[in-house]
């Protein structure tokens, strides 16, 4: 028998202390969430073989199935990943029920979970779902969103974790794991792509035993474009982007304990976006006419930013793991240090000079560094019983300044123009203890209690410069009444919270394919001190930290004799004190606001016959705001609006297809993703409206049955979708930076050795 699908390029064999595949004699193979089923392909090339694997995750700090979760967990596995075209995690987003991905630039990327989320760019800030590498957690945004190669499984958590995963687990969390050493055999794969708009890629994958305990694993990646909009003035190409990275480890065993060491780099560079101004019902009517004839005869995909504009991140990070047993007892050590530095030099103005009505340059560096230590300790009991308990320690240092150069012309007022630098330093810290008990109350009735608690600081020096008048008052940036003060000497402020999180579960195997469940979670995001403040009072005054409530019973179940899964949840979250950003005007605004979240999920996946496979997700959202917002600038009326990158339906829709074609075996997957109408902005302005859209994705495969190789071809937004990536609002015009056009491209994959 053939392994996996494509033949010649079986999934390698997983590290028996890292989480593996179970591979079933079932119909289905079961990948919640992504419902990407795949069969397996016969020997002789001709029939296809009913066996089918589960995931296998450790959402619960154990490996269990997927569909043993009490929690609602959407999965990945490496071909999950690749038979979706899937390059990060914007491509998780799209496949996984109420997940919402929006990018300001490369090193500020906005995860929203069911309605929960950040826009904060602060250095004293924090995400409010928790990327994770290898168990790691990744501390800025910008270090957890990274393209994706030799990755083993992603796994995604809806809903607060806060008792395995930490403080800022308010949303959810996205674990991202990497293949791991494997000591059984030697190969190396290597693919090579190229696609439209000059799209090129090449990776690489060696693996192999290293003596007789040991085992090394070497990864690479290189992809790069041209760009898919024009820059007006200069003809040139706008939003092209190269990223190399790579990956080593090292795995041994030594007596009772296994090791591992790992390093990796990555570097991305892009060219800027390419920014365009979107007139809104509420524009000011002297603008519709300066800009309508700015734009006339232009497109969406031309743009007058600055052609000189660019983004580059570089992220770096060690780990070392340690394993063990202590009796009955199993030990794990996680040590790791991650950096990352980010710069930005953009155009968030997007008209052409001159004339032009507003134009805003913005010039970031960034530069951070974490120490993380996590102990833990957990055991099997005899009678079913699962406990793990653990130490958390973290360490945070973060650099950043941000520059914003402002031109205003008429009919904006002369104190709209500007040019202010910030300045933060921050010290973030933080440090947990926790413990979580699974344990039967009958044959088929488990109670899961678990609590941890989490210690947070944060210190900040701010100052804010007046460029243009030294010494003296600035209007702020973003600009705009009331003036701002300039505080160029600097000033310090500390915090610190230390806050309970919980859960609370009953999970009941109703039959042998169906399980129950009923949760309460507490869930915490530690307060922060606001960017871009334009006093030293708002530079040095925290924003509360958030506190949640959620609710939750879920079904899992399997249907037709394993051929099928149906899984739902439903949930009502209490959010208190969420942290709000809103631009008025010109002016940062930051607050606190309170919210209520209802929603519903659903996954389903069939296998059909042999040869074919259908399913998708859906997701309910209703996230509004239950209170106004006390903010720096006043009274702001978010009561009854919606959550922001919040929308109301969300489902994906997929099918796939598997069949011998010759002496190969060819595989063929259609995805239909679909959003609905949400807003960038907490007081739902027009202009920050994402209308509803829905894009298509295809990828067709073949390989010889007796040959280590396969061909794809591979199709994004296949119908051309117009819709933003994102949008700021600025004088009740939304600067627009659109997804990316409808994409072609081929892959070549080759596996030598195995």
């Amino acid at each position: 028998m053939m392994q996996a699908i494509p033949p010649a390029l079986p999934e390698s064999k997983r590290h028996t202390g890292e989480v593996q595949m179970n591979r079933s004699k079932a119909w289905l193979r079961l990948s919640v969430g992504a419902m990407a089923l795949t069969g397996a392909l016969a020997s002789a090339g001709t029939a296809i073989a009913q066996s089918a694997e589960i995931i296998t995750v450790t959402a619960q700090r154990r490996e269990q199935s997927v569909q043993d979760v009490p929690v609602a967990v959407t999965a990945f596995s490496a071909a999950d990943l690749r038979d979706s075209s899937i390059a990060g995690v914007e491509g998780i987003a799209e496949r996984t029920p109420g997940f919402t991905m929006t990018r300001f630039n490369i090193g500020e990327p906005q995860l929203y979970i069911r309605g929960i989320g950040s826009t904060s760019d602060s250095a004293a800030g924090d995400p409010s779902v928790a990327v994770s590498i290898d168990e790691v957690y990744i501390g800025r945004a910008g270090g957890g969103a990274l393209s994706f190669f030799d990755v083993e499984r992603v796994e995604v958590l809806r809903g607060p974790q806060g008792t395995l995963y930490g403080r800022n687990a308010a949303g959810g969390a996205v674990n991202i794991i990497s293949a791991r050493p494997d000591a059984t055999q030697s190969f190396g794969e290597f693919t090579f792509g190229y696609g439209d708009y000059n799209d090129r890629q090449v990776s690489a994958v060696l693996n192999g035993p290293l003596g007789e305990a040991a085992a090394g694993r070497l990864a690479f990646l290189y992809q790069a474009n041209d760009g898919y909009s024009e820059s007006v003035p200069s003809g040139s190409d706008l939003g092209g982007s190269s990223t190399w990275g790579v990956r080593g480890a090292i795995s041994w065993d030594a007596g009772n304990w296994s090791f591992l060491a790992q390093a990796d780099y990555a570097r991305d560079e892009t060219d800027g976006q390419a920014r365009v101004p979107v007139l809104g019902p509420n524009t000011n009517p002297a603008f519709v006419p300066l800009i309508g004839a700015i734009r006339a005869g232009l497109n969406e995909r031309q743009s007058f930013s600055d052609p000189d504009t660019f983004q580059e991140r570089d992220s770096w990070g060690f780990l070392f793991r340690a394993d063990t047993t202590f009796g009955d007892m199993d030990f794990t050590s996680l040590t790791s240090y991650r950096g990352l530095e980010f710069s930005w030099f953009d155009d968030l103005g997007g008209l052409p000079v001159p004339p032009y009505v507003l134009r805003v340059e913005d010039i970031n560096e960034d530069e951070a560094w974490q120490f993380t230590q996590e102990f833990r300790l957990s055991r099997t009991l005899g009678n079913g019983a699962f406990w793990v308990a653990g130490l958390y320690l973290f360490h945070e240092e973060v650099d950043r300044n941000e520059r914003f150069i402002v031109d205003a012309r008429a009919p904006l007022p002369a104190i709209a123009s500007g040019d202010v630098t910030f300045f933060q330093e921050a010290t973030n810290q933080s440090a947990a203890v926790f413990a979580q008990l699974t344990m039967p109350l009958a044959d088929t009735l488990n109670l899961t209690v678990g609590g941890r608690l989490t210690y947070d600081s944060k210190e900040i020096f701010a100052r804010g410069v007046d460029n243009d008048t030294p010494g003296g008052p600035f209007p702020g940036i973003p600009l705009g009444p009331p003036p701002g003060v300039a505080y160029p000497a600097g000033a310090s402020g500390s915090e610190s919270w230390t806050e309970p999180t919980w859960r609370l579960a009953l999970d009941w195997q109703a039959s042998d394919n169906v399980m129950l469940y009923a949760s309460y979670d507490r869930g915490y995001k530690s307060g922060l001190y606001p960017s871009q403040a334009q006093s030293a009072v708002q530079a040095t005054t925290a924003l509360d930290p958030e506190i949640l409530d959620n609710f939750e019973i879920g079904m899992k179940s399997t249907f037709a004799q394993g051929r099928g899964i149906f899984n739902l949840a439903a949930f009502y979250t209490d959010y208190q004190s969420l942290q709000v950003y809103e631009l008025l005007g010109l002016a940062l605004s930051t607050s606190n606001a309170d919210a209520e979240i209802r929603g519903v999920e659903a996954e389903f996946a069939f296998q059909a016959n042999d040869y074919f496979q259908f399913g998708g997700s859906y997701a309910y959202l209703d996230a509004q705001y239950t209170t106004d917002a006390v903010s720096n600038l006043g009274v702001l009326p978010y009561n009854g609006n919606q959550l922001t990158r919040s929308p109301e339906h969300q489902y994906n829709v997929y099918a796939a297809l598997t069949v011998p074609v010759g002496t190969g075996t060819a595989r063929a997957r259609v995805d239909y993703n679909w959003t609905g109408d949400y807003f960038f902005d907490p007081s739902n302005a027009p202009e920050t409206l994402v209308s509803s859209y829905g894009t298509v994705d295809a990828r067709l495969s073949w390989g010889p049955d007796n040959a280590n190789w396969d061909i794809s071809l591979w199709g994004r937004n296949l119908t051309d979708e117009l819709y933003p990536s994102h949008i700021i609002k600025n004088l009740d015009i939304g600067f627009t930076v659109f997804a990316p056009p409808r994409t072609f491209g081929a892959q070549f994959r080759m596996r030598l050795g195995g």
